[in-house]
C-alpha cells in the first residue's frame, strides 16, 4: 500500500497512523488481491473539510482469473468520504477502544471488527460457465460424505432431510425472481444424488415455481428446525451452490442467504469457510 504521510491532526484528532489507499488488485496473472471499504458507522471525527470521518470494515478479496473465491477482514478503518472512496487510515484495537470509549464512534460496536454474512458473499461470482463447475464440483464432494454417512447410520429420516434440502434449494433459485438454466441444473443434480430419480427440468421448474416469493420467518425457522450441525451446514451448502451457479448473486439472494444462515445459527465465519471450499 501506498502512504500518504502523517494526515492533519483536525483530521483524525491526533491518530499517529499514516493515510493509505484501497487498492484495486494487487498481484497479477492467476492469483490477485483487492482491498475493499465497507461502510460501519459514522463518526464524530473531523476529515479536515468540514465533515466527519466514516467508520469502515477494511476487507481483502483474491481473486483466482477474476473470479472472487476469499474474502478476510483485515481491521476496522477511518475514511474521508464515507468509504465510497479509496484514501482511509487503518485503525489498531487500541485505537478503536479508545474511539468508543470517547463517544467517537458508536459505542454497540465491537473493538475486534466482525464481518457480516453480507460482506461474505458479496462478490463471490464469475461467469456462469465457472460458477456452474464450482457448484457441481462442491455438490459432489458435499453428497459423497453424505452417502458415507447413510451407510454409517448416523442420518435419520434421511427422505425427509432430502426434501428439505430441495426446497430451500428451489427457494434460492427463486430468490432473485429468475429462474436460470443452470440453477435448474444444478437441482435435478442435487435431486437424482439424494433420491436416486432423475428429475426432469420441466418438474425441477414447477417445484421452483411453487416455492414462495415471500418468506416468512417462521419457514426459515422451519428449514432448519430438529437438523443436526452437519444438516444445518448441508442446508446451507445447498443454497449456496445455486446462487453461485449462474455467476451472479442478487441483492435479493445475499438477504435470502443472510437470513437463512440467521435461522440456521451459522455464523459470517463459517460462511468463508463454506464458500471457500465449494
Amino acid at each position: 500500500m501506498r502512504k500518504f504521510g502523517p494526515i492533519a491532526a483536525s483530521a483524525a484528532l491526533a491518530l499517529t497512523v499514516t493515510g493509505h489507499e484501497a487498492e484495486a488488485r494487487r498481484g497479477g496473472g492467476f492469483i490477485m488481491e483487492s482491498e475493499q471499504l465497507h461502510f460501519v458507522a459514522h463518526t464524530t471525527t473531523g476529515n479536515g473539510a468540514g465533515g466527519q470521518m466514516a467508520l469502515c470494515h477494511l476487507s481483502k478479496k483474491s481473486h483466482i482469473l477474476e473470479l472472487g473465491f476469499w474474502r478476510s477482514m483485515q481491521s476496522y478503518a477511518l475514511s474521508y468520504d464515507n468509504c465510497t472512496g479509496q484514501k482511509y487510515i487503518p485503525l489498531a484495537p487500541e485505537r478503536m477502544a479508545a474511539m468508543l470509549q470517547s463517544g467517537e464512534a458508536p459505542g454497540n460496536l465491537p473493538v475486534e471488527p466482525r464481518m457480516q454474512v453480507a460482506q461474505v458473499v458479496t462478490g463471490f461470482a464469475g461467469s456462469a460457465a465457472i460458477g456452474a463447475t464450482v457448484a457441481l464440483m462442491g455438490l459432489l464432494k458435499l453428497f459423497a460424505g453424505l452417502r458415507r454417512r447413510r451407510r454409517r447410520n448416523a442420518m435419520t429420516g434421511a427422505n425427509g432431510f432430502a426434501q428439505r434440502v430441495l426446497d430451500v434449494m428451489c427457494h434460492a433459485a427463486k430468490a432473485d425472481g429468475v429462474v436460470d438454466p443452470e440453477e435448474v441444473k444444478l437441482i435435478a443434480f442435487a435431486s437424482q444424488k439424494l433420491t436416486g430419480l432423475a428429475y426432469p427440468a420441466e418438474q425441477i421448474e414447477r417445484l421452483i415455481g411453487m416455492a414462495g416469493s415471500k418468506i416468512s420467518d417462521d419457514e426459515f425457522r422451519a428449514f432448519g428446525q430438529g437438523l443436526n450441525a452437519h444438516q444445518r451446514e448441508t442446508l446451507m451448502r445447498g443454497a449456496l451452490m445455486v446462487t453461485v451457479s449462474d455467476g451472479t448473486i442478487t441483492q435479493s439472494e445475499k438477504g435470502f442467504l443472510a437470513r437463512l444462515a440467521a435461522t440456521l445459527g451459522i455464523s459470517a465465519l463459517e460462511m468463508q469457510g463454506m464458500l471457500r471450499s465449494l
